[in-house]
C-alpha cells in the first residue's frame, strides 16, 4: 500500500544518521558545516597598524597646526607594509607610513598624507589630531582564543578568509554524504556512442550526479547495468563498500524486468516502503542495511527528480546538519493556468519569481526539456481541479 509523502519523509529520516566530522584544508571546507568553534590562534591585528598612507606622529606635536601655521616635523624613517619598525618617534619627529605598516613606538596617532605636503625630509602638517586617531591597536579586532566562527555555521569565502587570517590551514567540518548512483535497464544506452534501435540515452545518471554535486555530496561510484538480478545484486554489494546511500533508477515498477526490490532483498537489505501516494514518483522504493540507505527511483526522468527532491534533500540535510539543503516552501500565485485535474497529489515543475509561479505547458514525466530553468515544484493536493491563473499555490524551492 502506498504511503503519503510525509510518511515517506518520516521513515527515511528515521534511518538517516549524522555523518562524522573530518579535518580538511580550508578550501575543501567551503559549503560544509563546522563541527567545532574556530578560535583565534593569534591576536588581530598582530601589531599596531596604520589604516592609511600618512605619517606616524605624536598628537602633542600638532597642537594648533593649520595650513597657515603648519607643524614641521623631521621625517626619521619610512615604513612599508611588512617592514619592521626600528626607529621610535620622538618629540618633533615623524615616520612616513604606508597602509598596513607597523606603527613605530612613540607615535600615538596617524596623519593622512592628504593633510601634509608629503615631504619625506621635513614634513609640513596642516591639522592637529587626537591621540589614537587613525590608529589600529594590536588585538583590537580579536584576542588569542576568541571564537571567530561558531560550530554549526556553513563555511563560506568570508569564513575561510577569517580562518586564514588567524593562521589556520584546516577546519573541522561534517564530512560529505557519499553516494553511489546506479542506472538500470536493458534499454538504457550511454551518451557518446551511436544509439542502437530500441535504446534510449541515459539522462537520469547525468541529472542525479549533477544535482548531488550541487547539493555538496561526494559521488563514490556511477554504474549502468542491464535488467539482470545477479548483476544488480553484485553491483549493490560492490557499491556498498564506501557509500552512505545507493541511489538507483529504473526497475521499481511492476513489470517483469523491474528487479530493483528483488536485488535489494537479495543483497540483504530490508525494504522499508515501496510506493508513495504521489504523481510522479509513485513506485519509489526505500530500503536499509546496517546503516546503508538505498533509494530506488523511477526510470522516467521527472519521476526520478521529484522523489529525489522530496526525500533525498531532507536526508542530506540531517546527515550534514545543513538546514539550507532541506526543502523550503512558500505560497505564491499562479501566473498561468494548468488545465488538468489531479486525482492524486501531484508535483509540477515551474519557475517562480516576484511572488508568482509560471508553469510550463509540457509536464510529461518522461522528458526534462521543460525542466530547464525551473527553480521550484508546485505541490498540488489530491482531488484538485484545474489551477486557474491567480490561484494561490504552494511551491518547494529547488
Amino acid at each position: 500500500m502506498a504511503i503519503s509523502v510525509e510518511q515517506a519523509i518520516d521513515l527515511v529520516l528515521q534511518y538517516t544518521h549524522l555523518l562524522e566530522e573530518e579535518e580538511v584544508p580550508l578550501l575543501d571546507a567551503v559549503g560544509r558545516i563546522l563541527t567545532r568553534d574556530v578560535r583565534a590562534a593569534i591576536v588581530q591585528p598582530p601589531f599596531d597598524r596604520s589604516p592609511l598612507d600618512g605619517y606616524a606622529v605624536r598628537a602633542e606635536d600638532l597642537v594648533g597646526a593649520s595650513r597657515e601655521a603648519p607643524a614641521v616635523l623631521q621625517v626619521v624613517d619610512k615604513l612599508y607594509a611588512g617592514d619592521v619598525s626600528g626607529v621610535p618617534v620622538c618629540a618633533g619627529q615623524a615616520v612616513r607610513l604606508m597602509t598596513g605598516s607597523m606603527i613605530p613606538s612613540g607615535a600615538d596617532c596617524i596623519i593622512r598624507q592628504e593633510d601634509t605636503d608629503e615631504d619625506e625630509s621635513l614634513v609640513h602638517i596642516f591639522k592637529s589630531a587626537r591621540s589614537g586617531e587613525n590608529y589600529c591597536h594590536r588585538g583590537e579586532e580579536y584576542q588569542m582564543g576568541a571564537c571567530l566562527i561558531s560550530a554549526g555555521r556553513k563555511v563560506d569565502a568570508a569564513a575561510v578568509a577569517v580562518a586564514a587570517g588567524s593562521g589556520l590551514t584546516s577546519l573541522y567540518v561534517r564530512r560529505r554524504m557519499r553516494v553511489a548512483v546506479i542506472s538500470t535497464g536493458d534499454e538504457v544506452w550511454q551518451p557518446g556512442t551511436p544509439l542502437p534501435p530500441g535504446k534510449i540515452y541515459d539522462s537520469n545518471t547525468s541529472y542525479l550526479v549533477a544535482r548531488l554535486h550541487q547539493l555538496g555530496a561526494e559521488i563514490t561510484a556511477v554504474d549502468a547495468i542491464g535488467d539482470d538480478l545477479e548483476q544488480m545484486t553484485a553491483t549493490l554489494r560492490r557499491c556498498s563498500a564506501d557509500a552512505d546511500l545507493i541511489l538507483t533508477t529504473g526497475g521499481v515498477s511492476v513489470g517483469q524486468k523491474d528487479l530493483a526490490e528483488a536485488a535489494m532483498v537479495a543483497f540483504g537489505a530490508r525494504v522499508v516502503f515501496h510506493g508513495i501516494d504521489v504523481k510522479p514518483g509513485m513506485p519509489t522504493l526505500f530500503a536499509e542495511k546496517n546503516g546503508l540507505l538505498l533509494l530506488g527511483l523511477s526510470g522516467n526522468p521527472f519521476s526520478a527528480a521529484v522523489p529525489f527532491e522530496l526525500l533525498l534533500r531532507p536526508m542530506l540535510a540531517k546527515m550534514t546538519q545543513d538546514a539550507s539543503i532541506a526543502p523550503r516552501r512558500e505560497t505564491v500565485r499562479a501566473a498561468n493556468m494548468f488545465s488538468k485535474s489531479s486525482r492524486v497529489r501531484r508535483f509540477l515543475r515551474a519557475h517562480s519569481r516576484d511572488g508568482q509561479v509560471f508553469m510550463p505547458t509540457e509536464q510529461s514525466n518522461g522528458q526534462m526539456r521543460s525542466m530547464i530553468g525551473c527553480n521550484c515544484l508546485i505541490d498540488v493536493p489530491a482531488g484538485s481541479s484545474e489551477i486557474p491563473e491567480g490561484t494561490q499555490v504552494e511551491i518547494i524551492w529547488l
